[in-house]
């Protein structure tokens, strides 16, 4: 009887160890599966920020922001002697 009891305790051992084996394994699949969507979600939210880098450059040239500036709002360059500017009431003593 007692060879019997020790057999069942082994069999119930090994199943007990089984079974913690596969939901270990099962959670590192699980993990590595979660780990590969945050690196290509990582991966596209980078390439949307160098997509949006370009783009502010782009929005900053000085040609794109007087095109803007003629066709969106309509602006127009002054003639040249169109400003003028007060004189100075400093008086240097150079």
């Amino acid at each position: 009887m007692t060879n019997i009891s020790g057999f069942l305790v082994a069999i119930a051992l090994a199943a007990a160890l089984a079974l913690f084996y596969l939901t270990q394994s099962s959670h590192v699949a699980a993990t590595g599966y979660e780990i590969d969507g945050l690196q290509a979600i990582l991966a596209r939210e980078r390439a949307q920020q160098q997509q949006l880098t370009w783009e502010i450059g782009e929005a900053r040239s000085p040609s794109q922001i007087e095109d803007r500036a003629r066709k969106e709002l309509r602006l127009v360059p002054l003639a040249p002697g169109a400003v003028r500017f007060a004189p100075s009431s400093i008086n240097s003593t150079n």
